[in-house]
C-alpha cells in the first residue's frame, strides 16, 4: 500500500466518523417546532370525515407552532374496543426522542365511555409524551355530569372530563 493511500483511507475513515457522530438532519430541524402526531377514530368508513379532522389537526398544529408529522387513523372501531392499529401505531412512534404529543379533536376520539377513554389515555402517556386536544370541551353526550370538572385556576381547560384531570 502506497503512502498516498493511506492518507485517503485516513481521510475517509475521518470522514465517516464525522457523518456517524452527527446527529441526523431532522433532529436538528425539530428543535425549532415540537413533533406531534395526531390520531382521528371513526365508528364508520366516513373518509370526509377523517379528511375534516386532519384538516383541524394542521389548523391548530400551524396556530401552536407544531409540528404535525403525521395522522394515524382507525376506521370502523366501535367505542368500546380497547385494540386500535391506528392507536397502536400512534404510541409506537410516540415513544421515539423526539416526539412531544398526541394531538386530536377531541376526546371522543378516543373513546366516548370514560372508563375506556381513561385507559386509552393512560397508555398514551404511558409513552412519555403529552395528549392536546383542539377542541378541549367535551360534548358527548354518553359522559356523566358527575365526569365533568373545572381545573382549578383554568377557564381554558373547565368542562374537560374528570379522566383528562
Amino acid at each position: 500500500m502506497h503512502e498516498e493511500d493511506a492518507f485517503e483511507v485516513l481521510a475517509r475513515l475521518k470522514l465517516l466518523e464525522q457523518t456517524l457522530t452527527q446527529p441526523p438532519v431532522f433532529r436538528a430541524e425539530s428543535a425549532s417546532r415540537p413533533l406531534v402526531y395526531g390520531y382521528v377514530r371513526s365508528v364508520t368508513y366516513r373518509p370526509r370525515y377523517v379528511e375534516a379532522c386532519r384538516r383541524a389537526l394542521e389548523r391548530y398544529c400551524r396556530k401552536e407552532k407544531l409540528s404535525l408529522c403525521g395522522v394515524f387513523t382507525d376506521h370502523g372501531i366501535p367505542a368500546d374496543r380497547v385494540v386500535r392499529p391506528g392507536l397502536t401505531g400512534l404510541c409506537d412512534v410516540l415513544r421515539l426522542p423526539d416526539s412531544f404529543a398526541a394531538v386530536m379533536v377531541r376526546a371522543e376520539h378516543l373513546s366516548s365511555d370514560e372508563q375506556i377513554a381513561k385507559l386509552l389515555a393512560e397508555q398514551v402517556r404511558a409513552t412519555g409524551a403529552r395528549l392536546l386536544f383542539v377542541r378541549p370541551h367535551s360534548t358527548c353526550a354518553e359522559l356523566p355530569a358527575s365526569g365533568v370538572a373545572a381545573l382549578p385556576g383554568s377557564g381554558a381547560y373547565a368542562g374537560l372530563p374528570q379522566w383528562w384531570q
